[in-house]
């Protein structure tokens, strides 16, 4: 039997394992953070990451899922206490709603990182983004892909999860028919965000966050082309795709580039959450 090959770590993967948290009626952004704090890794540890082969160890895995889950610290703020609301996505995929003070202007879908690789959507720099989008006056929906956490389904590496993109994008919809939506996506959630819009997906506002060149294993991605003038926030130091490599491979993209960062932006996520929400608010107010 051949499993389904991972689109960002390159790796057979066994079908069908959950990965994350129970879905929560309400959570606070301080506690979303604290989810990280058991992970006290931090930049330098991920050097070691830097030399995985294509045998992916496990504990190879378990230093990048440290990196995901590393909680904000400094470069970041603590904005707790923000109304979260759950949600059932297409009746399979967990999601949480992010819910602004005042009347909603526009609604923002965030995909997060690879699952096999701690991703879900409580990840802190995921939950950062929705606390700044919640702050600019957005709703902010997370969902997790299939088979992470209270998802249902199968994971397929990257094949089929376009398609929970497309359920959180029409769900959203649902819930503000009539508002302008973004789509954000970090890392995997990038790539699949990605997929998505090349499929003939539709959003108002798109931002890439970490988009990855290349897999945990070090061979090259399967990228779809990325439209003129579509932002793609960068890391200096990113291990999947340097910001350098970035703009080299998509000239007419707008590559905003944050230096020293690596992969996990970990010390530089109050500038990413600029960067992301300053670029969607030219289109979503």
């Amino acid at each position: 039997m051949r499993w389904p090959h991972c689109a960002l770590c390159g790796v057979a993967l066994i079908a069908g394992v959950g990965l994350g948290d129970p879905l929560a009626v309400a959570v606070t952004g301080a506690e979303e953070d604290a989810a990280g704090e058991a992970s006290v890794l931090g930049r330098a540890a991920w050097q070691a990451t830097a030399a995985i082969t294509s045998s992916a160890t496990p504990a190879a895995r378990t230093r990048i899922s440290e990196a995901y889950t590393t909680a904000p610290g400094a470069g970041s703020r603590d904005t707790a206490g923000v109304r979260e609301e759950a949600q059932r996505i297409d009746g399979r995929l967990e999601g949480t709603l992010r819910v602004p003070d005042g009347e909603p202007r526009a609604i923002v879908v965030i995909a997060h990182p690879l699952p096999t690789h701690g991703g879900e959507m409580r990840n802190p720099l995921v939950a950062g983004i929705a606390r700044a989008c919640a702050e600019r006056g957005w709703y902010a929906l997370r969902f997790n892909f299939r088979s992470v956490g209270g998802s249902a389904g199968t994971w397929t590496g990257g094949r089929d999860e376009p398609d929970d993109v497309a359920a959180a994008v029409a769900h959203a919809r649902g819930i503000a028919p009539t508002l302008p939506l973004g789509l954000v996506g970090y890392s995997f959630g990038a790539l699949m965000a990605l997929r998505w819009i090349t499929r003939g997906g539709r959003a108002s506002a798109l931002v890439l966050v970490g988009l990855p060149l290349r897999s945990v294993t070090g061979g090259e991605n399967d990228l779809p082309p990325v439209r003129d003038g579509t932002l793609i926030v960068a890391a200096e130091r990113d291990q999947f795709g340097t910001a350098a490599e970035l703009r080299e491979r998509f000239p007419r993209a707008h590559v905003a580039e944050i230096r020293g960062a690596d992969h996990f932006f970990v010390g530089y996520r109050d500038e990413l959450q600029r960067l992301v929400t300053e670029e969607l608010a030219r289109t979503l107010g």
